[in-house]
């Protein structure tokens, strides 16, 4: 190939050299080594440079010289091949460009090589990644999705299902951390999923209680679809999960040791699921047909039932009950043992949970349950206080005798008054405070309760209770005979019992 140097008048006129269209004719500029005009056949010019790095010879393209000048192209070469004197490729980003995929490529390849062969819920990561993901950016490279991106078809999704969307989040996370490694996108790509807020949760803890068991009973006796009706009575007594059930078949039985053998389950490990004596009784109940070998058969021949959700919503239809899914069952079963006594762990084990967590989740309990030990709490607390102060004690009798001691004037002695002794409040009736009054000076009786004189006038008054005048218990002190007021009719609106705050409890 030529050498020479290159000129902005001439690099127009150089001819196409070689014997073919795909010989190469390139014209190496003796002012900057490396760096050279390629000519098509076709006539077409740009500017190339060549280098050699991570021993691999390479020939990279500047760009167009109808377009670049060619001072320009020479000042980016010499800015590329600074870069190779650094151990850096300048086309590794258009090398990884090349092979980029697109997200519909990029989602078959993750259900293809991915899902299909390490998840068993690979059939729902393609349904969300089909169904929201391709739609609104199938068409696009993977390397260039965006978190707003992903983050608008969440947050569109959400509006209605956000639980939905919660999932489709993760789906797509995990999609992007697959690519990496897989090799379709570079080492160290953001995941566009990471950093989005997902939509609050809602723990599910619906289960049957004690007063909706008869209802559903008797409902799901009624049901026409004997299999199914067979599953349900089947998933309320052993707790299992409904794909669980559906697959199992009559093999899987030990009628002997009274288990029921279920293959792999959601986390992963085999199942030896324990029968109860009503479970086994149940199993006997279910018709069995020659040409299918699952307990729970479905309408095809040698199919299994495949799905409860429509059974049970005409059950709960009929029974009155609302909000019950078929995955409640399951927590109705794990809820009532834990009422029964049952430990967390035998429950976990019964249930299939590796995680105890989990199974402190199916730990519900009915609402009398709660309030019976919300009771005996109360009363263990109400122990520590004083009897006499607690609320439902025996009442303590207050009279005018032992409440003004034996200085009580010559009024004939008044009927005990039971009342609740409360610190600092005491209650009376508007006729046992007219006789207390009129019994001893109302400064006297004040200081008994441990409270103002002006305040206990001022309830007086507020009670119509007339209290005795000036030189009353003067002229009492001296001999004299003076009659109380009447008591007039009580004010309109006055409640039975008088209050009046005090500073401690009144002196017995």
């Amino acid at each position: 190939m030529p050498t020479l140097k290159l000129r902005q008048d001439t690099i127009r006129s150089l001819p196409f050299i070689g014997s073919g269209s795909k010989h190469q004719c390139i014209y190496w500029d003796s002012a900057l080594e490396c760096f050279g005009l390629r000519v098509y056949p076709s006539g077409r010019r740009t500017y190339v440079y060549s280098y050699r790095v991570h021993r691999r010879k390479r020939l990279g393209m500047i760009g167009r010289a109808d377009v670049l000048v060619l001072e320009d192209a020479r000042r980016k070469a010499k800015a590329l091949l600074g870069q190779v004197a650094s151990q850096q490729d300048p086309q590794e980003v258009k090398d990884e460009l090349r092979k980029a995929l697109t997200i519909t490529e990029l989602v078959e390849a993750y259900i293809d090589n991915y899902a299909k062969l390490k998840k068993r819920s690979w059939k729902q990561d393609e349904s969300f990644l089909k169904r929201l993901l391709i739609p609104a950016l199938g068409t696009r490279l993977a390397m260039t999705v965006t978190t707003a991106d992903i983050q608008q078809i969440q947050t569109a999704q959400g509006a209605t299902y956000p639980a939905s969307a919660n999932n489709f989040l993760i789906v797509v996370r995990k999609l992007f951390n697959w690519a990496p490694t897989a090799g379709h996108l570079p080492k160290g790509h953001p995941n566009p999923a990471v950093g989005i807020t997902g939509f609050p949760k809602r723990k599910r803890r619906r289960f049957l209680t004690t007063s909706e068991m008869p209802r559903f009973i008797h409902a799901l006796e009624q049901e026409d679809n004997e299999y199914a009706k067979h599953a349900l009575w089947l998933l309320l007594l052993t707790g299992l999960r409904m794909r669980e059930l559906l697959k199992t078949k009559w093999t899987d039985i030990d009628w002997d040791a009274g288990t029921l053998f279920v293959g792999l389950t959601k986390n992963g490990e085999p199942l030896l699921a324990p029968l109860s004596d009503e479970a086994l009784v149940r199993l006997r109940r279910i018709p069995r047909l020659a040409n299918n070998p699952y307990i729970i058969c479905g309408k095809l021949p040698g199919e299994y039932f495949r799905d409860l959700r429509p059974v049970l919503r005409r059950v709960i239809q009929r029974s009155g009950i609302e909000n019950l899914r078929v995955h409640d069952l399951r927590r109705t079963v794990g809820s009532w043992l834990a009422q029964g006594g049952t430990t967390l762990h035998l429950i976990g084990n019964v249930l299939n949970h590796l995680d105890p967590k989990t199974t402190a989740g199916y730990a519900y309990f009915q609402t009398q349950q709660r309030r019976d030990v919300l009771t005996q709490h109360a009363n263990k607390v109400l122990s520590y206080i004083p009897e006499q102060s607690r609320t439902g004690a025996d009442q303590k009798t207050v009279s005018v005798e032992n409440l003004l001691g034996a200085n009580a004037s010559s009024l004939p002695p008044a009927e005990p008054v039971p009342r609740a002794i409360i610190p600092g409040r005491h209650f009376f009736k508007r006729e046992e405070l007219y006789e207390l009054v009129w019994t001893a000076p109302v400064s006297e009786v004040a200081r008994t309760l441990s409270v103002s004189d002006v305040g206990l006038a001022k309830l007086c008054r507020r009670a119509a209770i007339p209290l005795p005048g000036r030189g009353y218990w003067a002229r009492v002190e001296s001999g004299q005979h003076i009659g109380a007021e009447p008591l007039p009719p009580a004010p309109a609106g006055l409640p039975a019992l008088l209050r009046i705050r005090g500073r401690e409890s009144p002196v017995s």
